[in-house]
């Protein structure tokens, strides 16, 4: 049998590493916030370790009876605390709560408090009997009924923080698995040594987890040494996940929901916890009715990626959706997931900037690059479907004129006015656009030259008709029509050089009037 001197060396040896693990955890406190609860692990286990070893030097019953006093300012904190230490390394902080800490510690306070009153009711130890091993003291217990309670919570939270450990340890990665391991130990053998010392098993019938902490506390410190622990922890994915600013949803391989995160209630509002196990097209359809998802979950097929857009509290919203199969071990399907990013503030932008790029600024009408890269388009399409396509070019009479005698701000509500009588008059599928200066152009596609010619004589007139009123003033204004039809071999430029040259007989025959060529050149 193990000689009790050696075995006092061991504990104590035991408390010079929780002293020295404690150093270590206080050094890196600003660097990880798990450290503070080790801190508190160490210290209460030095309470816990140097007690049990002055107990067994103890020379009597009161001097005995002080030390496991002084154990147990450290001992009933050590289990809960180490739950506490489980659930920060592996990231489930959500469940560490004011009322969840007040719950996990209030054993070990009234037990505390139970083992300074026990000489009055008994309660934890009913009786403690001195017998001699040699030249030392050793104490035999009878417990009572709270000791039941505390060595049942103790185990108890032990073997939870094991658990916790045991349920991450699932999808921890290489590099986590020697801290990992040394936190799993730190548990197991403390439980195995005080299940030995419950039935009887122990050498003295003396507790035996104080000399295992000797081992569990190398472990600590060769993982704090060589793999950097309570520096390098691992984030649990599903923090990750829930703190994703995008929408996450996974199904399963059945296309049920499985789960969603909170970034997917703020985009989607209408979701609740109600959809877990509810078919994917089905809630999809309520959330995005106007949204289709051509084969989005058509089993492992790949990865891909679309373009949505939703009503949100009354306003259209817009995103990006990411759709890919998961996968278990040895490539098995899982499931799919979907990831959605709002993309409302980009798309905004985008459009912005798309219509200061295509936009007039002073008209809101499209300008001259628009009309270049879109007639094009249309002039090629008109070819082979075999569809006619005719230009109108007008420009403001003697627009000089009335800048030098209003001044350029009437100048540009001239041109504003135009625009808006013209634009009452001409189909939204056409390009109305602004050429440059005070001329302007209009695209018809599918329109002969005849169609053309009347919609250029009606806006004519409109224009002549309606006079512009500002600042007391009545200004009128007439325009010039030229109007051209696209033939078979024409492109472009030679379709507005046609128009261009009607434009200019209409100002030869004295300017507000309409002059129309059909004829290839």
């Amino acid at each position: 049998m193990m000689n009790i001197f050696i075995y006092i060396v061991i504990i104590s040896i035991s408390g010079v590493f929780s002293v020295l693990l404690g150093i270590l955890a206080f050094l890196k406190r600003s660097r990880v916030k798990g450290s503070s609860t080790f801190i508190l692990i160490n210290i209460t286990s030095c309470f816990y370790v140097f007690g049990h070893a002055f107990e067994l030097t103890g020379t009597s019953l009161s001097e005995i009876e002080w030390m496991v006093k002084i154990e147990y300012l450290g001992l009933p904190f050590i289990s809960p605390l180490n739950v506490l230490l489980a659930l920060q390394f592996i990231g489930l902080d959500k469940y560490i709560t004011r009322k969840n800490m007040i719950l996990l510690f209030s054993v070990p306070v009234i037990t505390v408090i139970m083992i300074y009153t026990n000489s009055i009711h008994h309660l934890f130890y009913k009786s403690i009997i001195l017998h001699k091993e040699d030249s030392y003291l050793l104490a035999d217990y009878k417990i009572g009924i709270f000791y039941i309670i505390h060595g049942s919570f103790t185990f108890g939270c032990l073997f939870a923080a094991f658990c916790i450990l045991i349920w991450h340890a699932r999808s921890v990665k290489s590099s986590y698995r020697f801290q990992l391991a040394a936190m799993m130990s730190a548990l197991l053998l403390p439980m195995t040594a005080s299940f030995l010392y419950l039935v009887g098993k122990a050498p003295y019938n003396m507790d035996p987890v104080p000399a295992i902490m000797c081992v569990t506390s190398a472990l600590y410190l060769t993982a704090i040494l060589s793999s950097n622990m309570l520096v390098v922890a691992p984030i649990a994915r599903d923090r990750i996940i829930e703190n994703m600013r995008d929408a996450v949803l996974v199904m399963d391989r059945s296309n049920l929901i499985a789960d969603f995160n909170g970034a997917a209630i703020k985009m989607f509002p209408d979701l609740n916890n109600s959809i877990i196990g509810k078919e994917f097209y089905g809630v999809w359809k309520n959330l995005l009715p106007n949204s289709v998802l051509p084969e989005l979950l058509s089993g492992d097929s790949a990865s891909f990626e679309q373009e949505i857009e939703w009503n949100r509290n009354g306003e259209l919203s817009y995103g990006l959706l990411h759709s890919f199969p998961v996968y278990k071990n040895a490539n098995q399907l899982a499931g799919r997931a979907v990831i959605i990013s709002d993309m409302t503030k980009e798309k905004i932008m985008r459009n912005t900037l798309q219509q200061m790029a295509y936009r007039d600024s002073l008209t809101n009408i499209f300008n001259r690059g628009y009309f270049t890269d879109k007639t094009a388009e249309m002039i090629e399409k008109c070819k082979i479907n075999n569809s006619p396509l005719s230009l109108i070019l007008f420009d403001i009479d003697h627009f000089k004129q009335i800048n030098d005698t209003y001044g350029h701000a009437i100048g540009d509500e001239a041109l504003k006015h135009v625009i808006n009588i013209s634009k009452k008059l001409i189909k939204p599928e056409y390009i109305l656009a602004r050429y440059g200066g005070e001329e302007f152009v209009i695209s018809l596609s599918g329109v002969s030259i005849e169609e053309a010619g009347e919609l250029a004589e009606e806006t004519r007139k409109s224009i002549a008709e309606c006079p512009l009123i500002t600042g007391g003033e009545i200004i009128h204004i007439t325009a010039s029509f030229g109007a051209a039809e696209m033939n078979n071999h024409k492109n472009l430029n030679s379709l507005f050089h046609d128009a261009d040259l009607a434009l200019y007989e209409s100002k030869k025959r004295g300017r507000n009037t309409v002059s129309i060529r059909s004829a290839a050149l």
